[in-house]
């Protein structure tokens, strides 16, 4: 039994080599070069040349070699594809019925060019002529035109793709792909490669199956997996990696393209989608988009390294020749397109910035777009903003009508890292415009009006009260207050008009009110230097000790109060000069005309008396002067 068993295998190997052998010695490779290359011509248009002779390879399995191949686009000036060599697994039974059945076509170490130099008839739209099928056809029948072919497999090794745009050439390495036919409209993409340059890489690879039953009407790519990581000098937090799903629909009249189940991971980010192109005539988008949640926190610290290093760079480097700087519209790009566009969510961290429900609903249209709303919740408040963003006119314009509510200032600037020492339920409402999108110069371009309104506030180590009462003590010591000593002054409402200009709110009609204050004035808040310098006119209503006639008039007189200074340190100044001329002064004059009254009494009681005791009598008078003089510099003190 065993000895038949390995008489059949013997016998069969026998007929596989008798086979090979009769496959090497009756049927010449060369045969197929024209036939394979009028094939490709005729599904897809491009010129295949094969150079040098094709030789059988049998070893581990059927294969036909080639020299040197190109792959031209009718008219171009260079080829599309070159390679050293190609290599075609074929099957060995359907070469006997005269079919070409090709398991795998491998390419290694090509070079695909996509430059302006490449493209030909193709590239730009135009259709191969009928001529040159014609002549080929003669040529396809010497050269076998019975034979049938079939693709299942190609792949592309070790290969590099050159690219341009415009005038810029990027080179793609270490590019792998590998096209599998599952059916007979069914394909699988796999594709893995690198991307070097400026000191970033860039590797990626792809797999995807694409349904091409109806190509080229419509085809469908369900994108399984985009893998990518980008990393090097400037790259954001140093290194981007993640992956992107997707399913795309194409169709060709008219042009649409519709991405359903988007998914993007960023580094720790998610964002999830949908977006519907129409490219027939001038593209509208529609976006839908939305995360749970987004941290910005590795992005911004990034970028703040980034610009350090520019400006260390800057000053290492020689006198700089300034030149006029003339300025565009950034938002020029909006008028290539129309779109509708949504995005939500739910947290977006920035450093220890938490925003919650952040909102944005847009609309483009020739150009213009319409900001419907902008919503998001910050320090327990709530901001909403709706306008326009113009990218028609010659400068960048965009404008804002802009409500906040309820936002808590203490949590809000402890967030913001910013010095915490003032509290209090912020609101405001008005127009806010920019002429600029760029980040570094957002604050000082912008411009508007706002009405805001303070409750509840406190100011945190300033007791304005104490420091207006100290002032005056140095020149009344009856209007010492006797009162605990506080580190901080509560004001129940304030409201002022806040102009913003030059990355400055100029504050005007500042109102505040307490149960023992009552405030005005007007000044300016540094936004981007991050100082203020403000100057107040303060009523103190009550706390005076004593109830003097000097203390009643200090309760209705407003005393000058200047605050100044960066944030984080502050200096206050009180005009002394006023106290005195507002109110000292009068005491002073009072004071004066008694004594006057006096003195002259004095001089009429004397007239009489004068010839014989003049000079005893002036200087009696003189001590007197004095004393009462004393007595009231006494007082005042």
């Amino acid at each position: 039994m065993v000895k038949k068993i390995l008489l059949t295998l013997f016998i069969l190997i026998v007929i596989a080599v008798a086979g090979v052998v009769a496959l090497v010695m009756f049927v010449d490779p060369n045969n197929f070069r024209g036939f394979i290359s009028s094939t490709v011509k005729e599904q897809t248009g491009y010129e295949l040349t094969i150079e040098g002779d094709l030789r059988w390879h049998v070893w581990p399995q059927i294969s036909i070699l080639t020299d040197s191949v190109r792959l031209v686009d009718t008219g171009a000036k260079k080829p599309i594809l070159t390679a050293d060599n190609m290599r075609l697994d074929v099957e060995l039974l359907p070469l006997f019925s005269k079919e070409l059945v090709v398991k795998n076509v491998l390419v290694k170490a090509a070079i695909i060019n996509i430059t302006d130099d490449s493209k030909g008839n193709i590239a730009n739209g135009n259709k191969p002529t009928t001529t040159v099928n014609k002549t080929q056809t003669p040529d396809k029948k010497d050269s076998g035109s019975a034979w049938s072919f079939s693709l299942n497999k190609l792949d592309i090794a070790d290969s590099t793709v050159v690219y341009q745009q415009d005038k810029d050439i990027i080179n793609f390495r270490d590019i792998d792909i590998s096209v599998v036919q599952k059916d007979n409209r069914n394909v699988e993409l796999n594709l893995s490669g690198s991307v070097n340059r400026d000191q970033q890489d860039f590797i990626y690879s792809l797999n995807a199956d694409v349904n091409l039953a109806n190509f080229p009407k419509t085809a469908k790519i369900d994108l399984n997996k985009l893998s990518y990581d980008y990393k090097g000098v400037g790259v954001p937090t140093g290194q981007l990696k993640g992956e992107v799903k997707a399913t795309f629909n194409y169709q060709q009249s008219p042009l649409t393209l519709d991405i359903k189940d988007f998914t993007l991971t960023l580094n720790d980010n998610t964002i999830t989608g949908q977006l519907k192109a129409d490219l027939n005539k001038k593209p509208y988008f529609e976006a839908l988009f939305q995360s749970d949640k987004f941290d910005l926190t590795p992005f911004l610290a990034s970028n703040t390294n980034q610009k350090n290093g520019n400006v260390n760079q800057s000053s290492q480097n020689g006198p700089v020749v300034v030149s006029k700087n003339t300025k565009s519209n950034e938002l020029a790009f909006l008028q290539t397109f129309d779109a509708k566009f949504n995005l939500t969510i739910n947290q977006l961290l920035a450093n220890k910035l938490t925003v919650n429900n952040f909102v944005i609903d847009a609309t483009n249209k020739d150009g213009i777009a319409t900001l419907n709303k902008i919503n998001l919740d910050v320090a327990n408040g709530h901001i909403v903003a709706s306008g326009i963003a113009n990218g028609k006119q010659s400068t960048t314009a965009i404008k804002l009508s802009t409500k906040v509510s309820d936002i808590d200032l203490g949590d809000l600037l402890s967030q913001l890292a910013l010095t915490n020492n003032f509290k209090g339920q912020f609101n405001a409402d008005g127009q806010i415009t920019t002429d600029t999108i760029d980040t570094d110069k957002i604050v000082d371009d912008l411009t508007g009006d706002l009405a805001i309104k303070i409750s509840n506030a406190r100011f945190e180590n300033l007791n304005i009260q104490n420091i207006i009462q100290a002032a005056v003590s140095q020149y009344s010591k009856e209007s010492v207050t006797t009162d605990q000593y506080q580190k901080y002054t509560e004001l129940s409402e304030i409201s002022t008009n806040a102009k913003l200009a030059n990355g400055n709110a100029n504050l005007s009609s500042i109102k505040a009110l307490s149960a023992t204050l009552d405030v005005t004035g007007d000044g300016r808040i540094g936004l981007s230097q991050q100082d203020l310098d403000i100057n107040l006119q303060v009523k103190i209503l009550s706390g005076w000790n004593g109830d003097s006639k000097t203390i009643q008039k200090l309760q209705q007189i407003a005393i000058p109060l200047r605050l100044y200074g960066s944030f984080d340190e502050l200096h206050y100044q009180v005009v002394a000069e006023k106290l005195i001329k507002d109110v000292l002064n009068n005491k002073l004059q009072n004071e004066l005309d008694k004594l006057k009254g006096r003195l002259g009494s004095n001089n009429q009681a004397d007239t009489d008396a004068q010839t014989e005791a003049s000079d005893t009598e002036s200087s009696s008078d003189k001590t007197k002067a004095k004393q009462l003089i004393g007595g009231l510099l006494n007082k005042i003190k």
